[in-house]
């Protein structure tokens, strides 16, 4: 059974803080569409003290628990003493709070964020899945106290999900939105790649050019809707430009969060030695990892077929012009079109420093 501490006010943290019971929990949500590099970028901030690599935690009770996946660090999610000992604060059932949970997230899908223009539809929804959100806070919260860590590092990437916590936690969230060239994004979602992190011997999803620009067009969309009014709680970077220069992002990654990043503490130019990981769920090259690089994947300008190319180009067209893509393979990268990104733009503020 879920752990409900005495409730005040809904608003308030319902998780042991020893910073004070007004400190509210910092989390960096990496947010956008999947195949944009956000596991390697969890893993790489959770190897700074101030940091913990949470991994996709949308997927934390379905996953982790309930299809028994694979910690980074190679146990069971749910026997690895980081979690084990987490889940144990949350609840005396994990198995039976994680069916709660997955019913509870299946109440505001995706799909649900259409519905939000209907006047109350927004509210009334919260109200019914508002043990989500409060269960998450205190999940983060008894890692961050366990791992003496300040940041919990969320790749999620769904922005409706980034929407709950906003919306029915007291957690402090700042929505980096990760975004990647569509085309490569496409290609990713072509590859077989097999799901090491799940116990049985299954690939990860696939998806057609079709299908793989629609959930581009639709995640990127929402999470600046969601997100870009929020000021200082959104910023904006694209995989290339942190591949190209991964120091200077970790840096205005730690500006971002306020917290102090050194990246010489852990970058070896553009690859790292990876300390224990405790990744819940992500890519599955996230399981067993020991020396990472950081690179820019090129390949979908000769892999990807002149077709697909054609169908994410055109189907992505505004979204490539905003974010600054080159509509032609072979042209260059600019800076994004709109001001406002190019406010938020994480590569943007370092040069200007």
């Amino acid at each position: 059974m879920l752990r409900h501490p005495p409730r005040t006010n809904p608003r308030m943290p319902h998780d042991r803080n020893p910073e004070g019971p007004m400190t509210r929990r910092k989390v960096l949500y990496i947010g956008g569409t999947g195949r944009t590099g956000s596991t390697i970028l969890d893993q790489l901030l959770g190897q700074f003290p101030a940091f913990f690599s949470g991994g996709e935690m949308s997927f934390f009770w379905s996953r982790g628990i309930l299809a028994n996946a694979i910690c980074a660090c190679g146990e069971p999610v749910r026997t690895c003493p980081i979690w084990e000992h987490s889940i144990a604060n949350v609840t005396d059932s994990p198995d039976v709070t994680a069916d709660q949970m997955v019913e509870l997230r299946g109440r505001f899908w995706s799909i649900h964020t259409f519905a939000m223009i209907i006047p109350g539809f927004a509210r009334t929804r919260m109200r019914q899945i508002r043990d989500l959100p409060q269960t998450m806070q205190r999940l983060y919260g008894s890692v961050l106290d366990d791992q003496h860590a300040k940041v919990f590092v969320d790749s999620s990437k769904e922005p409706h999900f980034s929407y709950i916590l906003r919306e029915g936690s007291n957690l402090d969230i700042r929505f980096l939105h990760l975004v990647r060239d569509p085309r490569a994004v496409g290609r990713s979602w072509q590859r077989i790649k097999p799901e090491f992190g799940l116990p049985t011997n299954v690939n990860m999803e696939r998806r057609t050019s079709t299908v793989a620009a629609a959930y581009y067009m639709f995640s990127d969309v929402m999470s600046e809707v969601f997100w870009q009014s929020r000021g200082s709680r959104y910023a904006f970077l694209r995989y290339a430009d942190f591949a190209e220069n991964p120091a200077a992002i970790l840096s205005a990654i730690g500006e971002f969060v306020d917290e102090s990043i050194d990246p010489d503490s852990v970058l070896d130019g553009k690859s790292f030695e990876a300390g224990p990981i405790h990744t819940s769920w992500g890519n599955p090259n996230r399981v067993g990892r020991t020396t990472l690089s950081i690179r820019a994947d090129e390949a979908w300008r000769s892999e990807l077929s002149r077709k697909d190319k054609i169908i994410l180009t055109v189907l992505t067209l505004p979204l490539v012009l905003r974010y600054g893509y080159p509509i032609r393979p072979s042209g260059k990268r600019l800076a994004p079109r709109s001001s406002r990104l190019r406010a938020a733009d994480l590569s943007q503020v370092h040069s200007a420093h």
